[in-house]
């Protein structure tokens, strides 16, 4: 009767009524009764994923880092149904939903922030600015605390998701966090919980190990405490002994592969240690670390280099409890002869209510089946009960990144990344088996720039690869990446293109991985100059590496005779050229042609931390200057080398099958290391140096510094005075607190680093070439640096009868 009364209110009553109805009308299959209940907490423990269910298993929250959205889907009664994508921050990769169902949460990992969404209004209510590329987040079990991994920064944020505010940031966590999971002892207090936080990058034993071995590094994942918001303790993931994988040779023990092997040859045992620890999953008194294993003594062939390691934490001593898997074994044990390797699993989920568990393999497209001893916490990969010959493995979409599964344990849903797409798992079926496909966001238009960038980062990203059939009413081709799914580029290079640090000891010699962030000049909106690629320039062409298909991972490769589909030869690091040779092709494009565009345009480089205006920053950038490393470390690719010439290179650009002018020696090969070491056993090549090593976004990939990573630190590389004074020929960094401050603007730089350009001359192989036909000195030819301009030099006009500062 008021309202009656009062006919303005009567009329914004009335607004308000119709409002809610229309939104009500477009969530027309939800229970909002049951929506917006107040749910008191989740069912088990949390982890980090790229998406998220709500408590009450109603709705489905996706994100999408490509379009920098989330999804939101209405999943209860299989209604599958989209209800909103909502615009969020750049990057968005982890999800969280409240018990409550509301709010959601997002780390948009480029923005630096979090957003709280509203998943049955579609909307961003607030915005909450965290640390450098924030990645994952989990709730604490009655949702009165977010947790969240900043990547770059090093640290977790706590956010106390009643006032939407950060309460503390827990500093020095380890090396990328990234995977979060929350215990849940099921009271209603949520300061008594543990949390568990993996470290991306395994890091380097303390003593006694050279990088390049079996067991060199080691895992490692921090602990936190709820109650007081602090570190309490970190658990060391150690390498496995035996892979269950026989090798040809040792190279680090100086026993080559035989010239023409047989079966009885394999026979050295490899080990692996666990890397890439992108996520951790909680069971019981355990918990589960799905790796990449690294093995990366030689010699190298596609099933003794990367393993598929599922490692297992006693949660009551904090330790690793001794029963890691490598889950690749129970393919190679399968008597099907159709194989497909568990390659880079990348996340994993559990029941509730049985031990049972669910890996996704990123690389190869799969889900599989694990069940866990609830005494022991000892994992086995399940066979498919319809067909004992085989490995249960469900087919998702491409790249799959996350997975939950529903408080009932009915459905499972898997995000994937690069299909951007959901899949969902009925898990009442045996065996388990796909149910439906939601479209999550859009893919690029086909036939834009887009959308050849989006087919190379599916064959990037893939173990398997589906190309277009050789000739009309033909099959599809498959499987042409490796050898039944064992390895993928994002094997060696996760998080789209970067590296998994690890030093491999190649044909070459030990190599650690370079991250492809800098294979291209990125301030060129053409991506036209490119560096000579391998730390010894042995390639010049990003179409090289398919000699890395075909070999490291035992793929038949891309490159295809007139057929459309037998592998053609010869490929070679120079001659041949291997750019626009006949190629198989997906949608009509090369698939040479997508990933090379992929590599120029999809890699972005990690973000610093480091202040730019930091006094220290400041003052380091100054002394860069002064000790001329812009000779070698200069320019927009923060590294003088580059391919100077359109392929094939000229006879006198190579000397022993290197681009011999991108080569500089700095002190850093040492060929009394054990690990200088070729693949087969014999003499490295470094004698003639390498190719400057870029500095863009350095700081993310620690403790592995030069071609074997004998330096673990910038300041141990720092202390290397031949490296320290190449640019100026004498010592001007012999002060320790000068090198500190150089160091700090190292650790500073990345894509928003103003470059500093290549000194003098343009760059170190042109100072190179013209010392060598002069006769110069290096600390002559600071006499070119000291002109207030300088000039580049054109070689055929310099004479030696004229004096040094003369063009």
């Amino acid at each position: 009767m008021a309202l009656i009364r009062h006919p303005i209110r009567l009329l914004k009553f009335t607004a308000c009524v119709a409002f809610l109805l229309s939104i009500a009308n477009g969530y027309s299959h939800l229970d909002w009764s049951s929506a917006a209940a107040q749910v008191g907490r989740f069912a088990g423990p949390t982890s980090s994923q790229t998406l998220a269910l709500s408590a009450d298993d109603s709705i489905l929250v996706v994100a999408n880092p490509d379009n920098d959205t989330v999804t939101v889907f209405e999943v209860r009664g299989d209604a599958n149904r989209k209800l909103s994508e909502v615009k969020v921050g750049k990057e968005p990769n982890g999800v969280a939903v409240h018990p409550s169902s509301s709010p959601a949460y997002v780390a948009n990992t480029v923005s630096g922030t979090i957003s709280e969404i509203d998943p049955f209004l579609g909307r961003v209510d607030a915005t909450i600015a965290v640390g450098t590329e924030p990645y994952g987040l989990a709730l604490t079990p009655n949702g009165k605390k977010l947790y969240v991994t900043n990547a770059r920064s090093n640290s977790v944020s706590v956010i106390d998701t009643s006032t939407h505010r950060v309460i503390k940031t827990i500093e020095n966590v380890g090396t990328e966090p990234r995977g979060i999971a929350i215990t849940n002892n099921g009271n209603g207090d949520d300061n008594d919980e543990t949390v568990y936080v993996t470290q991306f990058l395994a890091l380097p034993v303390a003593v006694g190990k050279l990088d390049g071995e079996d067991d060199s590094k080691i895992g490692l994942v921090s602990v936190l405490s709820t109650a007081t918001d602090s570190i309490t303790g970190t658990v060391v993931l150690k390498a496995i002994p035996d892979t269950g994988f026989k090798a040809l040779g040792d190279a680090i023990a100086r026993v080559a592969p035989p010239a023409t092997p047989t079966d009885a040859d394999f026979k050295f045992t490899t080990g692996a240690y666990p890397n890439q620890l992108n996520n951790i999953a909680l069971k019981g008194n355990f918990a589960f670390v799905p790796t990449t294993g690294a093995s990366p003594n030689g010699p190298l062939r596609f099933d003794v280099n990367t393993q598929s390691l599922l490692s297992v934490i006693d949660q009551a001593r904090k330790a690793d409890a001794g029963k890691t898997v490598n889950m690749h074994l129970a393919v190679k044990a399968q008597t099907n002869p159709n194989k497909r390797f568990i390659t880079q699993p990348w996340a994993m989920a559990f029941k509730n209510k049985a031990n049972e568990g669910y890996v996704i393999s990123a690389a190869s497209n799969i889900l599989v089946k694990v069940v866990i001893d609830p005494a022991t916490g000892a994992p086995a990969v399940q066979n498919d009960p319809s067909d004992n010959t085989r490995v249960l493995q469900v087919k998702v979409g491409k790249n799959p990144r996350g997975i939950v599964v529903n408080s009932a344990d009915t459905r499972a849903y898997v995000m994937n990344y690069v299909s951007r797409d959901v899949s969902v798992i009925d898990l009442t079926k045996a065996p388990e088996k796909a149910l439906a496909t939601l479209p999550s966001a859009d893919l690029p238009k086909p036939g834009t720039p887009e959308d050849v960038v989006q087919i190379g980062k599916e064959l990037y990203n893939t173990s398997i690869g589906e190309f277009d059939p050789p000739a009309p009413g033909q099959p599809p081709i498959e499987g042409r990446m490796s050898n039944n799914g064992w390895g993928s580029c994002a094997s060696c290079h996760p998080n789209n293109g970067l590296t998994d640090n690890v030093v491999w000891i190649f044909a070459a010699g030990p190599r650690r991985t370079i991250s492809q962030h800098t294979d291209f000049d990125l301030t060129d909106p053409q991506r036209k100059t490119q560096r000579a690629l391998n730390w010894s320039a042995i390639f010049d062409e990003e179409e090289d590496f398919e000699l890395n298909i075909r070999g490291v991972s035992g793929g038949k490769g891309l490159i295809v005779k007139e057929d459309g589909i037998t592998p053609d030869d010869p490929v070679a690091g120079f001659t041949p050229p291997n750019a626009n040779r006949r190629q198989l092709k997906v949608r009509g494009v090369g698939a040479w042609d997508a990933i090379k565009a992929f590599e120029k345009f999809g890699i972005r480089p990690p973000i610093s931390p480091v202040k730019k205006d930091d006094p220290d920053v400041v003052a380091g950038r100054e002394l860069f200057i002064q000790a001329n490393c812009q000779l070698c470390h200069g320019g927009p690719q923060w590294t003088s080398s580059k391919v100077r010439f359109t392929p094939p290179p000229a006879a006198a650009d190579l000397s022993n099958g290197q681009l011999i002018k991108e080569l500089t020696k700095v002190g850093t090969f040492d060929p009394s290391q054990k690990n200088e070491v070729r693949a087969n056993a014999a003499a490295p090549l470094g004698a003639d140096g390498f190719a400057p090593a870029s500095l863009l976004s350095l700081f993310a990939f620690p403790k592995t510094f030069f071609h074997n990573g004998s330096a673990d630190s910038l300041d141990a590389a720092l202390a290397n005075v031949q490296h320290r004074s190449a640019g100026t020929g004498v010592d001007i960094l012999d002060d320790a607190d000068a090198r500190k401050k150089l160091t700090k603007f190292l650790l500073s730089i990345d894509a928003s680093t103003q470059p500093i350009p290549l000194s003098g001359l343009a760059d170190r192989a042109e100072w190179r070439e013209i010392e060598h036909l002069l006769s110069f000195t290096q600390t002559s030819w600071l006499k070119l640096y000291a002109e207030p301009a300088p000039q580049r030099f054109d070689i055929g006009k310099l004479r030696p009868d004229r004096a040094l500062n003369e063009p």
